[in-house]
């Protein structure tokens, strides 16, 4: 099992930060379904569609991921990340303002061109790779997970400079190819930044927190070569103004075998344990399989199913179910540092009882199924958004419980003294 290097963690209010907008985006996300209804599942072209597919992409993934990175790699990879508070702060600035322009930009309610909020995006993506390159570069040990984590940084900046580029396109600036553009955009975003770093990163956090066994080095190595590989490939196409089905199947076919492993990998662990966290991963990977079925079978339809089954329902649950581990190890670090030693803590399971974490997964679970049923039948969009929305603000409110937990212990501990 790696070793945590507690003294290693920077100060908890630096991810928690992005760890609560991840959850304010969720239900941001939420309300706009709620609000555009079946507008926003009409097409994958629509600009209502686009807006909850970048709060989900950017809003929620993009901040839970940011916030995660900065607390995970210091404590489990002993690698240092530069910067401090004020870069933090620049950064999780950079990422919420842009994303909330790009957003407004795209469902049309501010009178301003998309390439703004891409300006910030690439910005922000810029910014976490030199915080965190340098430090991946010259850390020792865990080559595999190192070089993991450090392509999926690339791939995020890929995706944001092709973000650009689109906004740039449909602001008339430049005339490039549209659909192949935006393909590519969203294959170096979701998988080459999204998937491989979870790819990446389970190959820690799966055996630490749910028992099982770590993927064979070779695989998962072959695995990302492969990803790399395909990306790249599509993206010289897509600047020819040029497609291939076979890179949507190859696609389609790296993230069933992304899916099914984790699947399998929790089914063959001798000491599985059941947890809110090993069922919010096992719906996540099914999720994640189903959406690899709907890419692979094509067409309209099952590209927008396809698109809501990995980025409202599969990655989010995978995403964040960690986040809320984190979010409570985080509380334990503070109250750690702020007691000092001396004073017996109370363990992260009680500032995050596992009953809350069933409660979010429970109402993921419902919103997950809302969803599906709007996709078939958009006239229920609206009630897919509100079940969306309520499922973040579940997972806000169990954060919100982690901090009065942690004060109220505080307040305890002042007490006594």
């Amino acid at each position: 099992m790696t070793r945590l290097a507690m003294q290693q963690a920077p100060a908890p209010a630096t991810p928690r930060r992005f760890l609560r907008w991840a959850s304010l985006w969720g239900m941001a996300a939420g309300l706009l379904l709620a609000v555009d209804g079946d507008i926003a599942l009409a097409s994958r072209w629509g600009g209502a569609t686009l807006a909850l597919v970048h709060a989900l992409a950017l809003g929620v993934l993009g901040n839970a991921m940011f916030g995660s990175l900065l607390q995970f790699l210091p404590v489990a990879a002993a690698v240092r990340v530069r910067g401090g508070r004020g870069a933090a702060l620049l950064l999780h600035a950079l990422l919420n303002l842009g994303a909330l322009l790009l957003v407004l930009a795209l469902r049309r309610t501010a009178p301003l061109s998309p390439y703004w909020g891409g300006l910030l995006l690439l910005a922000a993506f810029a910014l976490l790779a030199v915080l965190l390159l340098p430090g991946l570069i010259r850390a020792g040990g865990q080559t595999l997970l190192r070089w993991g984590v450090g392509c999926a940084v690339a791939g995020g900046l890929v995706a944001a400079l092709l973000g650009l580029v689109l906004a740039l396109t449909v602001a008339g600036i430049w005339r490039l190819p549209l659909q192949p553009l935006t393909d590519a955009h969203a294959g170096w975003g979701v998988l080459g930044w999204v998937l491989a770093l979870l790819v990446a990163v389970a190959r820690v956090v799966m055996p630490m927190f749910q028992g099982v066994a770590a993927v064979p080095a070779r695989l998962q190595a072959g695995w990302q070569l492969a990803l790399y590989a395909l990306l790249l490939i599509a993206l010289v196409l897509a600047l020819r103004g040029a497609s291939a089905p076979a890179l949507r199947v190859g696609a389609g076919l790296l993230v069933l075998a992304a899916a099914l492993g984790g699947l399998l990998l929790q089914s063959r662990a001798p000491r599985l344990r059941r947890t809110p966290l090993t069922y919010s991963w096992m719906v996540g990977f099914a999720a994640l399989a189903a959406a690899a079925c709907a890419l692979l079978a094509g067409g309209a339809a099952n590209l927008l199913l396809a698109g809501m089954l990995s980025l409202a329902i599969g990655l989010p649950l995978l995403v964040g179910g960690m986040q809320l581990e984190i979010f409570a190890f985080l509380g334990w670090i503070d109250l750690q540092r702020r007691c000092g030693r001396g004073v017996h803590l109370p363990g992260v399971q009680l500032l995050l009882p596992a009953r809350d974490k069933f409660i979010v997964l429970a109402l993921h679970g419902l919103s997950a199924a809302a969803l599906l049923a709007a996709t078939a039948q958009p006239a229920l969009a609206r009630l897919a958004g509100g079940a969306l929305l309520l499922a973040h603000a579940a997972g806000f409110a169990a954060q919100c419980g982690v901090s009065w937990r942690c004060n109220r212990f505080l307040g305890a501990v002042e007490d006594r003294r």
